[in-house]
């Protein structure tokens, strides 16, 4: 069971808001991240939908912290 919810958090996409809430920033500040490359960048899902897969996220908050877990 434990591994079908790690594939299930591979394919997780995060709105905007949600990736506020993850990195404790605002939404703006998510879009201004995004252009500067300080995250991964977003998936265009259709001309108005642009999400974020949470995996990459984790593997990028993995990295700007290394040896730090929750």
């Amino acid at each position: 069971m434990d591994e079908i919810k790690n594939n299930m958090a591979d394919v997780t996409l995060l709105t905007v808001r949600q990736v506020a809430d993850l990195l404790g920033v605002h939404v703006r500040s998510v879009w201004r991240m995004s252009q500067t490359g300080d995250i991964p960048a977003p998936v265009r899902l259709s001309e108005r939908v642009v999400r974020w897969r949470l995996a990459d996220l984790r593997v990028h908050l993995d990295r700007k912290a290394p040896g730090v877990r929750q």
